[in-house]
Parts: C-alpha cells; structure tokens; sequence
C-alpha cells in the first residue's frame, strides 16, 4: 500500500473516532472542542476530513481528555498499521562493512574510545527497529517534518515506552499554538 493510501485510511479512521467519541459523550462539535481543549473549526475539519493528515496534537488531546487510552485510540486509528519492532542487534556497530581506513578514523577521530557504540536510541537504531527511513527521521529531528501519530507511537515502542507516555510530555512542552 502507497503512503497516500494509509494517509486516506488514517484520515478515515481518525474521522470515525472522533465522531464516535462524540457520540459516546453526547457533545455537540462546539463542545467536544472546548472539552479537548481544540477549536471547534478543527474539529469540524477532522470529522469532515479536510485534513492532509491527522495532527500529534489532536490525537493525543482527543484521546485524553475524552476519557480514553492512547492504546485504544491507536488501536481505533491504525488498526491497518503494523506496530511490531524489528529485532536488531545493538550493541555493537556492524564494523564489517568499514576498511581500514574508515576503522583508523572511527578509532582516533570519531569516538572518544577505541570501540563504536551507537547510542541505543539513535537514529540508525531507531531507524532498523521502526522500519521509519533515517531521511524521514532526520527531517522530523532537524527539519520541518512533524510526526505523525503513528510515527510517534512506533518511536514511543522502539525507545521503551508507554504508548503516549512520550507524547504527553511532548504535547505539554510543545503545545500547539494554532
């Protein structure tokens, strides 16, 4: 399935969650927006889908402050998203791939040490473990790109997390201020 496809079908999902947890609470749109604490214009953008994709902010702020676990929300979300790790070994830099020379720099220039060991939550870890491309993580650490909620949680997962336990510190350190 294209990127384009899983956006339309998360898109999708998000819009029938959100509308469900309206439903379940008995709040009209202008209520609902002032209980998770987004505008009602946002809110009717959701549930009309006239969204490019679903918002870190709004997913967690719905989620919460309707009374609901980010697992179930995830699970309501992206339920056609695989949330599985892949295994790696890190402990130690594949070195194989490196000459002699390339071993020389690593060695006097790179690391304080002798040894290369990548830090357990690196990019290129967090990268093998996700199946997240490192050109996409790099833009969402050194450029413009946002995380997608789905993004978050599969970092959350590879960095020994709760689901949204690093999305609450993040929402509350980076709020949106649309």
């Amino acid at each position: 399935m294209l990127d384009n496809e899983y956006t339309k079908i998360d898109l999708d999902n998000f819009s029938a969650y959100v509308v469900s947890r309206k439903v379940l609470l008995g709040l009209s749109n202008e209520k609902l927006a002032k209980k998770v604490n987004i505008s009602k214009g946002e809110i009717s953008k959701i549930i009309t889908k006239k969204r490019k994709g679903v918002s870190l902010h709004s997913f967690y702020l719905i989620a919460v402050n309707t009374g609901d676990t980010i697992e179930n929300a995830r699970d309501s979300v992206y339920a056609h998203r695989n949330f599985n790790l892949t295994q790696i070994k890190a402990d130690k830099k594949d070195m194989s791939s490196i000459n002699k020379f390339g071993s020389y720099m690593k060695e006097n220039f790179e690391t304080d040490s002798v040894e290369y060991i990548p830090g357990k939550n690196s990019l290129e870890i967090i990268s093998m473990k996700t199946g997240i491309t490192e050109k996409r993580l790099k833009d969402m650490y050194f450029k413009t790109g946002a995380p997608e909620p789905y993004e978050f949680l599969l970092i959350e997962k590879a960095v020994g997390k709760k689901p949204g336990e690093m999305m609450k510190d993040y929402i509350k350190k980076h709020p949106n201020n649309e």
